[in-house]
Order: structure tokens, then C-alpha cells, then sequence
């Protein structure tokens, strides 16, 4: 596994380690900070004109991922719970 593939799931798994508990205990506090933590990413992800570099990118890019896949969890809950 090359470098940016470990980086990537190092980031993922200790994003998801962070909010699983969370996620179960209030998903819906979870889901706004998400919600706000991932509109900031997106614009800074569209804010690229100097150029961040590859590693970078790799490093918002897993972020991002990470986040909308923790989003996707607090939705599924909170429509089981609905």
C-alpha cells in the first residue's frame, strides 16, 4: 500500500472511531456538526487556485469521505428511529 492509500485510511477509520459512539448517544447533534464541518470542507476544497499539492488534496478528500459516510449514518438512525 503506498503512502497516500495508508494516509487515507488512517484518516477514514480514525474519523469513524471519533463519531461512532457519538453517533449512537445524539445523531442529530452529530449530523449539524457534521453538516457544518462538511460545508466548510466543500468550499475550501473549491478554494484551490494556489494549488494545495497531492497530498493534501488526498488528506481533504479522505475527510470528506469520512465525513459524508458518518452522515449517512446518523440519517439511517435517526429514520430508524423516526
Amino acid at each position: 500500500m503506498d503512502y497516500l492509500a495508508a494516509r487515507e485510511a488512517e484518516i477514514v477509520g480514525n474519523i469513524r472511531d471519533y463519531f461512532r459512539e457519538r453517533i449512537l448517544n445524539n445523531p442529530q447533534a452529530v449530523l449539524a456538526q457534521v453538516d457544518g464541518e462538511l460545508a466548510a470542507l466543500y468550499v475550501n476544497y473549491g478554494n484551490d487556485w494556489t494549488g494545495r499539492g497531492v497530498v493534501a488534496d488526498a488528506v481533504q478528500e479522505a475527510t470528506i469521505a469520512a465525513l459524508e459516510g458518518v452522515r449517512a449514518e446518523c440519517l439511517q438512525l435517526l429514520e430508524e428511529n423516526a
